[in-house]
Formats: structure tokens, sequence, C-alpha cells
């Protein structure tokens, strides 16, 4: 199985309850992606600081939290075990230019380490820059 692959965002929608991944981040480049992985029969899934790697529909509730370097080794054997459980042989991961967006490279440590364990293909797909 192949799937698409992004950070979560610092922007949310802040409605209480539970809403799906893919609603509650308020993220352009969430929403093109979803959209490309629906057109293409490719899930998305959302890689997020607080709850590891996310189905884009899978609800979730408001929170704030920013990945950082020191967390992303214990969430990639989480999103390993996800990635193995759910049968991913490759990952599409897009993501803002590194040294553009120092925020975003603990979550690409993660993905990596991730699919590194799980025996999945990482696929880098580096985005014109740091998109919402």
């Amino acid at each position: 199985m192949r799937i698409l692959c992004s950070y979560c965002s610092a922007a949310k929608r802040e409605d209480d309850g539970l809403l799906p991944a893919v609603e509650r981040y308020l993220s352009a480049r969430l929403r093109v992606l979803w959209l490309r992985g629906r057109a293409q029969g490719t899930p998305l899934f959302i890689l997020s600081g607080e709850f590891g790697l996310l189905g884009a529909e899978e609800p979730i509730p408001w929170y704030d939290h920013l990945l950082s370097p020191e967390e992303a080794a214990p969430l990639a054997a989480g999103v390993a075990a996800r990635l193995r459980e759910l049968g991913v042989e490759r990952v599409e991961y897009h993501t803002a230019p590194l040294a553009a967006a120092p925020a975003v490279r603990p979550y690409f440590e993660a993905i990596s380490a991730a699919c590194a364990a799980a025996g999945a293909a990482l696929d880098l797909m580096i985005l014109p820059g740091d998109l919402p």
C-alpha cells in the first residue's frame, strides 16, 4: 500500500468536540493533498506530534502541540507500528524545505525513522515553501 503524508498544521479549527483531522487543520497543503489522494485512490495520512500518524478523516479534538526534536524518536516508534499495521510499503512525504522551515525537521526525522523501522520506502517531496 502507498500513502500520501505530510505534517499537521499549527492553525486549527477551535470547534468543541471531535472533527476529522483534514477539517481540524486549517491547511491548504493538507486539503490539496487530501483531494489529490482521493482522486488517485491513495489515502492521506497526517503526521501529528500529539497523535502520531492520523488518517485524514480520523476524528481528533483541538490541541496545541509542536513536535520537539526530543520527541521525534519516541513518536517514530508508534508511527512505525502503525505503518506495519496498515501494510504501508511506500510513503510519499510532502514537506517544506527543511532548511527554510526548521520547525518541520522533527516531523521529517520521525517519519524517516518510522519508515526505516517499518521497511517502507520514503519518497521525499519538497514543497515550494512552508504552506500552511
